[in-house]
């Protein structure tokens, strides 16, 4: 019996382990990375745009709805990732619970109506959409090369 084909075997599917690993471990990583680079743009444009408003420029508010964007992010993100990998569907859950949950926010913190908080958070996450697909892009693409080698 030649043993020399079972270790090949084995060595081929440790292999393909560590590249599986590897994967899920990067798109985690990106997944998170966006997490945080949406929170720091949406906090410094949540104040900028409520202060363009002349709404309440205050820094706290802003920090408020973005931690809870930022969580509710961060909680779909991983989990999608986990079950599908990194695709577009993390980026439309993202927008579609944050608009909820911002509007619902923004109406109570800033004490608005309906249709100024829909204004105001559809206005922030599209920007903020449009920037998670540009880093999504961008961390596929570093990705791939890693993993491509």
């Amino acid at each position: 019996m030649d043993n020399s084909k079972n270790f090949k075997i084995g060595k081929d599917m440790l292999f393909q382990s560590d590249l599986l690993t590897l994967a899920i471990t990067l798109v985690l990583i990106a997944t998170i990375a966006t997490s945080f680079i949406l929170f720091l743009a949406g906090t410094f444009m949540t104040q900028w745009y409520a202060k363009s408003k002349t709404w309440d420029e205050s820094y706290k508010l802003a920090l408020k709805i973005n931690l809870i964007w930022l969580a509710s992010s961060l909680v779909v993100g991983i989990l999608i990732s986990l079950l599908a990998g990194d695709n577009i569907l993390i980026d439309f859950l993202r927008f579609g619970i944050n608009m909820v949950v911002g509007i619902i926010m923004v109406k109570k913190l800033y004490k608005k109506t309906p249709t100024e908080s829909l204004s105001f958070v559809l206005m922030l996450q599209v920007i903020l959409f449009i920037i998670a697909i540009i880093l999504g892009n961008i961390f596929n693409g570093i990705n791939l090369l890693i993993i491509t080698g």
